[in-house]
């Protein structure tokens, strides 16, 4: 488990890159730790300029945004900075937000099939995002 932030200065270039947008950097992380161990390429930023930043420089394939507007990331505010951006690419590339069930009636009328996809976060959730991932990103169910 990730108990402290992961930091990496670039991205591996044969791997999937992922951007999740997570304002809790110290905490244990068993989303990115799944990815990673999966193959994927996952790089985490705190705050809306910084997954700007990475995401005009490195395009990832996949954003994954975890709801929690009391650590200063809103679902409802990325997405309309992805949709806002200079560049028309990021308004297509695949979101997936994780958030608290008290969000969950707010964040579902955004949900767009194979775009834009909004999970409970829960139990369950850690496996249910793998299969997610996997289909978007490398076209399978696998687990």
């Amino acid at each position: 488990m990730s108990a402290l932030p992961f930091r990496q200065e670039k991205p591996e270039p044969n791997r999937i890159r992922i951007l999740k947008l997570f304002n809790v950097p110290f905490a244990l992380d068993p989303y990115q730790d799944r990815l990673i161990s999966q193959g994927y390429e996952v790089f985490n930023v705190t705050s809306y300029q910084d997954a700007l930043n990475y995401a005009h420089k490195y395009q990832p394939a996949l954003f994954i945004v975890y709801d929690d507007s009391d650590s200063g990331v809103d679902a409802l505010e990325w997405l309309r900075l992805q949709h806002t951006d200079r560049y028309g690419w990021m308004a297509t590339t695949p979101l997936i937000i994780l958030a608290d069930a008290m969000r969950m009636d707010m964040l579902k009328p955004e949900e767009l099939p194979d775009r834009v996809i909004v999970l409970q976060r829960r139990a369950d959730t850690l496996n249910h995002l793998t299969r997610i991932v996997n289909q978007l990103l490398r076209g399978s169910l696998q687990s």
